[in-house]
């Protein structure tokens, strides 16, 4: 299969199912996440494998028949949180009976630009993944995993951003973890980000808190590839660039709190929330209190 082929059409045509919750940054970044879901045994024809991918159960597989080339190279069961990576130029079919009713299976595709990208920081050449084949347990990868769906299932209520900078971040994880130890390499210094464009990302959320503002779209403007960007971010923020734009929205509900009388859930649309619950959520994990019990002791404090 040609590695030019959308990922995400490559992940409907090996699943037969349309993806019911996915981030496509192929074009920018070298990467897109496909989820599934799994219901009863299945076969999975992935063919020539476009790009380094890596596949996770979600769910407990009773057994689960690995074929490479034509070969049997796996047959046995998986537990939920597995992965497998799979080796571009591969003939690769899979036969899986879940252990369960329902689960989900995501597959993460990494292309040449993360690739090339992660390799010129740390090992000046692009990063090859091992071979690995549901073997090895790490829990980051799962509950990162996890997270990726959950987020996935939030994009639409305006939290893109987090959905990607997770995907990033757990792709980075993998290809940190699991690259092909390098030969003799120098690593190449990591870009700074301008320490003035925290500033611009205060600005922009004040000016339009409910806009979706996503991951792709600061790079860009940063000049740098999306998995640069987070790391840059954090180096000069100390914050991921999802819980910089949280905090900022958390300000500015709370100068609505304690400024006017709108209700709760008016505030939570007006900071760029979703929802009262959404705004309650993320207020108490960042302020300590629910917004009700904040403006009731704002209010005590300026009597």
């Amino acid at each position: 299969m040609d590695i030019r082929l959308d990922p995400i059409k490559h992940a409907e045509r090996v699943t037969g199912r349309r993806q019911s919750a996915l981030i496509d940054l192929w074009s920018s970044g070298g990467f897109a996440a496909a989820l599934s879901e799994v219901n009863g045994p299945h076969v999975y024809a992935y063919g020539d494998l476009p790009c380094p991918t890596v596949a996770i159960t979600l769910y407990d597989v009773r057994r689960h028949v690995l074929m490479e080339n034509g070969r049997v190279r796996r047959d046995g069961g998986v537990q939920a949180g597995r992965f497998r990576i799979g080796v571009p130029g591969r003939d690769v079919l899979v036969d899986a009976v879940p252990a369960v009713n329902s689960g989900k299976l995501l597959i993460l595709y990494l292309g040449d630009t993360l690739l090339d990208e992660i390799g010129a920081a740390r090992c000046g050449r692009r990063v090859e993944l091992m071979d690995r084949a549901w073997d090895v347990d790490d829990p980051l990868l799962m509950l990162a995993s996890q997270r990726i769906v959950e987020a996935c299932a939030e994009a639409a209520s305006g939290r893109s951003l987090l959905a990607e900078q997770l995907a990033y971040t757990l792709a980075l994880h993998v290809s940190d973890r699991y690259a092909v130890p390098a030969t003799a390499a120098r690593a190449h210094e990591a870009p700074e980000l301008d320490a003035r464009f925290g500033l611009r990302v205060i600005d922009r959320v004040r000016s339009d808190p409910g806009a979706d503002i996503t991951l792709a779209m600061l790079a860009r403007e940063a000049g740098m590839t999306p998995s640069g960007f987070i790391r840059a971010f954090r180096r000069a923020t100390g914050k991921t660039p999802h819980r910089f734009i949280l905090e900022e929205r958390v300000r500015i509900a709370q100068e609505l709190l304690a400024d006017t009388a709108l209700p709760i859930a008016e505030v939570a649309l007006a900071a760029g929330f979703s929802s009262q619950s959404h705004l309650g959520a993320t207020f108490r994990t960042l302020a300590g209190e629910s917004p009700g019990r904040w403006r009731q002791l704002r209010q005590r404090s300026l009597f």
